[in-house]
């Protein structure tokens, strides 16, 4: 019963991000990481952001396999192809036009943060970024948090080309909500778990040399 309650909340939490993605996209607004990147795809191909957002993140399962674990792999492959998929058939079957694009970033950010906060809380998570954080950190000891920095400059970067630079300002409040909203209200996900452990036995290899 356990397992099948985890996975509503999950399936639930896809649906919130996809639910707020649309209203994003609609209003030609972006986020960070690999669905802004699908965004902006989806803006320059045609092609829809469900197929993209897939595509996108197939490269990171290995670094997930690889690095975070198998059980978290699992969901997040499941979680990121029910977003897809949730994606286009809302886009196909539903208009999120609002009135301004400060509507939409606001509406967007909040249900994407809430999305996020349900699929961390069951140990899961939309792929992309994040786990080339934890592998660029394992491998080579690069800093996550600059490696999401730099990758959320050039994403939101490619946006201000294809959309615009008010598009994107508008973009930016619906970013800072929903980073807002995960700071405060979600549980540590396995990926910055993965990452306080790797803390800890670089804390333990350093004081067993000193």
């Amino acid at each position: 019963m356990n397992h099948v309650k985890q996975w509503g909340w999950i399936t639930f939490g896809c649906l919130c991000v996809a639910i707020g993605i649309q209203f994003l996209t609609a209003s030609n607004l972006v986020i960070g990481g690999t669905a802004g990147l699908g965004i902006v795809l989806q803006h320059l191909t045609g092609i829809s952001f469900g197929v993209l957002f897939f595509i996108i993140n197939l490269p990171f399962y290995f670094m997930a396999l690889t690095q975070i674990g198998l059980q978290f792999t699992i969901k997040s492959f499941i979680s990121v192809s029910l977003m897809s998929v949730m994606s286009d058939l809302l886009a196909a079957n539903f208009s999120f036009e609002l009135p301004h694009p400060l509507v939409a970033a606001i509406v967007g950010g909040i249900i994407v943060g809430i999305g996020l906060i349900f699929l961390f809380r069951h140990g899961s998570s939309l792929g992309g970024i994040n786990m080339l954080c934890v592998f660029l950190d394992k491998r080579f000891g690069i800093n996550p948090g600059k490696t999401m920095l730099l990758t959320d400059v050039l994403i939101v970067g490619s946006a201000t080309v294809v959309f615009g630079v008010v598009q994107v300002l508008y973009s930016l409040i619906g970013i800072f909500i929903m980073t807002g909203l995960l700071g405060r209200y979600h549980k540590r996900s396995p990926i910055e778990r993965t990452g306080e452990h790797m803390e800890e036995e670089a804390k333990q290899q350093t004081a067993s040399t000193m």
